[in-house]
């Protein structure tokens, strides 16, 4: 199988406009306008700083996992508002004459800068017609891949209401026979080996406490002679003679992790090695 990943060495979201898609209503929450984006990155890293202190402690990582699941069944609609219902960030070519404004046609960009980059095959004979989308916060590179190859989809979160309100998209977008969201783990995926021709992983990455044990489980369910695309955020590589970080990017990392429920950074050399451990092809 074909192995394939994308490392973004800028973690921090940018914030478009608002976006303007005609999507079904979702499930109003109520949150003081003034103050809202204030608390809620206040919260999150609250939130995220006691509950990290005790995922560290837990063998299974179950802390972290309901923390993550937390944090994003309540700013989902916030990050819906925001950047869309695909829940990622853009490609942004500096060679284009593209709006950096556009941030809904960059995201689209970023789904096919990836496949492109993977060799994924334009002969419809030998295009992807199995995929699971993991991490797939609320279905939109589910949707959008079902489309594009007439494939089926199966996408799965740690967020019960973005599980939720991905099949309420799917359905009003007349994919709900195409495309289905449910709650799962990365790292236990509810699948048996070699289901999918191809494993889609969009962000989701830097949230496993076990980067191993989260690239098993892609390869595992994998088909033979399928291909697995890693799109994730990671720390810089260390140069020659470094043996750590800087202190001052250990601060930043930190800053960011205790914002957004991430576990320990891993650098781009990390994720290579753990493939070749596998003998996955790249």
């Amino acid at each position: 199988m074909t192995s394939v990943f994308h490392a973004c060495h800028s973690p921090l979201p940018y914030f478009p406009r608002k976006c303007q898609r005609s999507h079904p209503p979702r499930p109003s929450v109520s949150f003081p306008s003034s103050s809202f984006s204030r608390r809620c990155q206040s919260d999150a890293r609250f939130m995220a700083t006691s509950v990290k202190t005790a995922a560290w402690t837990t063998p299974d990582g179950s802390a972290l996992q309901d923390g993550i699941s937390e944090y994003f069944d309540k700013s989902s609609g916030f990050w819906e508002d925001i950047w869309g219902d695909h829940m990622h960030h853009g490609f942004y070519d500096p060679d284009s004459n593209v709006s950096g404004t556009d941030h809904i046609a960059a995201q689209i960009r970023m789904i096919e800068e990836s496949l492109r980059f993977a060799g994924i095959s334009e002969d419809p004979a030998k295009q992807p017609k199995r995929i699971v989308d993991v991490g797939c916060g609320l279905g939109a590179s589910s949707r959008y891949l079902a489309r594009k190859y007439g494939a089926e989809c199966q996408g799965f979160t740690l967020g019960a209401v973005q599980a939720g309100r991905a099949n309420v998209l799917a359905k009003a977008e007349g994919l709900a026979d195409k495309v289905s969201f449910q709650v799962a783990d990365a790292l236990n995926q509810p699948f048996p080996d070699g289901q999918f021709d191809l494993v889609w992983s969009m962000e989701s990455g830097e949230h496993m406490p076990d980067k191993a044990k989260f690239v098993n489980e892609l390869a595992r369910v994998a088909a033979p002679g399928g291909t697995i695309i890693i799109v994730t955020e990671c720390r810089r590589d260390l140069g020659p003679s470094e043996k750590s970080l800087q202190p001052w990017e250990k601060k930043l990392l930190n800053r960011i992790c205790n914002a957004f429920y991430l576990p320990e950074w891993c650098s781009t050399s990390d994720y290579v090695k753990l493939l070749q451990s596998l003998s996955l092809q790249d």
